[in-house]
Formats: C-alpha cells, structure tokens, sequence
C-alpha cells in the first residue's frame, strides 16, 4: 500500500494533526524504562519530522547505535542523561552532560548512546525524518561472525563468542536484567551492585 506524500496528506478533508505518544509504544523494558515513537506510521501529517520519548531510570542506557537517515537533537525533559558521540571525522568521542533544558545534536550516521545518571529521566529525540532507521550496536556485535572478529581485531574468536553470548537479540535499553541463577551482579555506571 503506497502511502500519499505529506503534502497531499496536508490536503486532506480527513487531516489529522494530533497523537499521543503514549499509545505508541516503540520498546518497554519495565515501568520506568521505556520509548514511545511519534512517526509518519503514528501520524501520517508528519513531513521531515519525527521523535522518540524517552524514559530512563539511573544506570540504564539507550544502547550504542546510529541513525543512517536521520540527525537527531536530544532535549531532556527532567533528570540528567550523559550523551556521548563518535565524531567519524576526527575519531574524537565527544561526551555532554546534559539536564534539564539541555540539548545536543548528533549529526546523521553519528555513533552515539545516552546514559540515565538519575531516576526519572525523560527526554525527547527528535529526528530531520519522518522515518528513522536505527542500527544498533547488539545486532553489529551478534551478527558479525566470530571469525571477522579474529580476522579483523586479532582477538580469540571463540573466547569473543562466548563473552557475546548472552547477546541475543536487540538490547535498546540496557543492562539487561541478571540472568536466573547468575552472579546477581548488575552494572551500573562505574561499578557493579550486587541485587
């Protein structure tokens, strides 16, 4: 099904303009750790604009990823978030610490990833498209071989495997939760707690 363009969309007698994000959920790791979506798929009106609301508790991440198609301009709402990005030109990893009121912007195709360093964090990223892409950093690291790894890096093929392991499918927020009968120890930012 083809989809009309948005300026005919703009056009139309039916046109909405409104949504709630809350009825959008884009991923849900619990009650405190979760992203809506507002894109053209929610709100067809939308031209070259879209964002995600973002809702972190301390220590969880938005895990490293890139947008392809998109920049994005991070806002926070409340809390405080530590954004850190890869500048590909100068190999330069450029770290902010941001609070309420507070934005960065991560160029498009820019490797980056946000960081909750209080409870309640909210905030907003909002994208040049209307239609994002998102690559994350858990589908690079369990879907290339191991032996491009060993090939590439020089490191232990099966040893880089099985530190991967746990790995099995798109993390987006992280850490996960400690596996049943692991060593109850969950990171956080700078060290380990025991639960």
């Amino acid at each position: 099904m083809e989809r009309m363009n948005p300026q005919a969309e703009l056009m139309n007698p039916q046109l909405n303009l409104f949504f709630d994000t809350s009825q959008a959920s884009f991923y849900k790791k619990n009650n405190q750790n979760f992203i809506n979506a507002l894109t053209v798929q929610q709100l067809p009106a939308l031209q070259n604009l879209a964002l995600l609301d973002i809702y972190l508790s301390g220590g969880n991440i938005v895990e490293p990823h890139w947008h392809p198609n998109a920049a994005e301009l991070v806002y926070v709402v409340s809390g405080e978030l530590i954004v850190s990005v890869l500048n590909p030109f100068t190999n330069m990893l450029m770290t902010y610490r941001l609070k309420p009121q507070q934005t960065v912007l991560i160029p498009m195709g820019w490797f980056h990833w946000d960081l909750a360093v209080a409870d309640n964090t909210h905030f907003i990223a909002v994208f040049d498209n209307n239609a994002p892409q998102t690559v994350l950093g858990s589908s690079v690291l369990s879907k290339t071989p191991k032996e491009i790894f060993q090939l590439s890096y020089g490191v232990n093929g099966e040893q880089l495997s099985q530190v991967l392991s746990p790995i099995k499918g798109p993390v987006v927020i992280g850490p996960p939760a400690p596996a049943r009968g692991g060593d109850g120890v969950q990171w956080r930012v700078g060290n380990a707690q025991r639960l």
